[in-house]
């Protein structure tokens, strides 16, 4: 391809040499997002056990999860305004003062506070690398950009949270904690010495409004699903936050269509094809919490297996995650018509292992969940490089931003959703005696069939509305093509 071409394709033209240093320093940044993950999750109970404070694991989770899910869609448009590279330095820069910070401390509140900002600061670039992919990336090579992308999550999380359990076997929790710290300088400087930093001329408003709304809505609605389960949702306060929630939902809508620079460009969701493909992301993700929480409890509780054979059943799904992503993604970027192919998988891939695994008994034999789990890694390599590729096609280009960052939303607001559903279902089967093998059971089948059926319905989605409007874009394309 010629040079005049590539400018016509590549929204960020870079040489060769900088082009690969900026895609290693992408893959770095979604190693430390994952490996911060994994190796808060292996990590919770020692950090919260050296401050006596076992009781607030929860409230240490929903911390985590909101501070990302608020910052992601603010992260998104914030990099719209200050520009992709300032985007990713300047939140990494804080976010590895934080960690650093968090490592040495040892009190509660301390503890809580500066987790919540270790999430916000993530939440603000973790959109970042892919927007960045898309960006300085010809178009047929996206899928392949975003498969490394996916790799590198795999392998940060299950390389960061092995390595984070052997150093704290052997006393050393704070070199636990800042291993991630790693990774994320080295994007910090591979991004930051390597892109230029585009940003829009003249004055720029910053939509505090839309921003305040936003987390509000997502604060109330969220602590309301997260806390409604434990405390009763006819609870006076769950009742309050949902209604909080949904009050300051309706200010966000108004603040939106008054703002100068919206927060939310509203006009996203006028997208059909758009609105499809996130509903599409949804669905793809939702099956994730229950291979998570509920398969480890199926096998040990249903199936009576050892915690030692509960924690491998997810280990070829994730050596398939690492590989299988680079070559889906090259896969689907030779033709427009493998996306929708591959969204067909990313969501029948999910759906069909949940509904097999929605018949354990005593005598289901293990290997049933470790070849289920296996191909739902399958299932994520095909999303992961299918929905926000399509995605990033259906935008306008001073969209991509906050619509890449908003395919990254919807999938952490499914993972949320999916856990509040699943506690329901779950608690609804065992709630007369949890210790009785046969509620156990109808309790995890009933999350089972729960995520399948989320699962299928995306597969409609991509059958119904997916595929045709690929089809019609595919022709309009040629169209264009032949007429020039």
């Amino acid at each position: 391809m010629s040079n005049g071409q590539t400018q016509q394709t590549v929204a960020i033209p870079l040489p060769k040499a900088k082009k690969n240093l900026v895609q290693i320093g992408c893959i770095c940044m979604m190693l430390s997002v994952a490996m911060y993950g994994l190796v808060f999750s292996t990590l919770t109970a020692p950090i919260l056990e050296s401050v006596n404070a076992m009781g607030y694991v929860g409230l240490f989770s929903i911390f985590a999860a909101l501070g990302v899910t608020i910052m992601t869609p603010i992260g998104g448009k914030l990099g719209d305004i200050i520009g992709r590279r300032n985007i990713v330095v300047i939140p990494g820069i804080l976010c590895v003062i934080c960690g650093i910070a968090f490592a040495f401390v040892r009190s509660l509140v301390p503890l809580m506070v500066l987790r919540l900002l270790i999430s916000l600061t993530q939440g603000a670039f973790t959109a970042a690398p892919y927007i960045i992919m898309g960006l300085i990336n010809e178009r047929k090579d996206v899928p392949k950009a975003m498969g490394m992308l996916a790799a590198a999550i795999a392998v940060g999380g299950f390389g960061g949270s092995i390595i984070a359990g052997i150093l704290t076997d052997m006393n050393m929790l704070t070199v636990a904690i800042l291993m991630p710290a790693l990774p994320l300088i080295l994007g910090i400087v591979l991004i930051g010495l390597n892109m230029p930093n585009q940003k829009r001329e003249g004055k720029v408003t910053v939509d505090v409004p839309g921003i305040i709304a936003l987390s509000v809505t997502l604060c109330a609605i969220l602590l309301s699903l997260n806390f409604g389960s434990a405390i009763g949702w006819t609870n006076p306060v769950i009742i309050a936050g949902f209604a909080l929630g949904l009050i300051a939902f309706y200010a966000l809508i108004k603040v939106e269509k008054k703002a100068v620079e919206p927060l939310i460009p509203l006009a996203l969701f006028r997208n059909k094809n758009y609105t499809m493909l996130l509903a599409v992301g949804f669905a793809s993700y939702f099956y994730q919490n229950a291979m998570n929480v509920y398969a480890p409890i199926g096998a040990m509780q249903v199936m009576g297996k050892s915690a030692s054979i509960a924690g491998t059943l997810q280990m070829p799904r994730t050596l398939l995650t690492i590989i299988v992503p680079i070559i889906a993604g090259t896969w689907v970027g030779k033709k427009t018509s493998n996306m929708w192919k591959a969204m067909v998988g990313a969501t029948a891939l999910a759906g069909i292992p949940m509904l097999v695994m929605g018949f354990t008994t005593p005598s289901t034999s293990i290997l049933v969940y470790i070849v289920a789990l296996t191909v739902t890694g399958i299932a994520e390599s095909f999303r992961s490089v299918s929905i926000t590729p399509a995605a990033q096609s259906m935008l306008e280009p001073k969209d991509i931003g906050v619509g890449t960052s908003f395919v990254n939303f919807f999938n952490s607001l499914s993972g949320t959703v999916a856990a509040t559903v699943f506690a329901v279902a779950y608690n609804m089967n065992t709630a007369a005696d949890p210790t009785n093998v046969e509620f156990i059971q109808n309790g995890v089948n009933a999350v089972y069939w729960v995520a399948a059926i989320v699962g299928l319905v995306g597969l409609a989605i991509v059958i119904l509305f997916v595929r045709p409007q690929m089809s019609d874009k595919k022709e309009t394309e040629q169209s264009e093509q032949k007429v020039a």
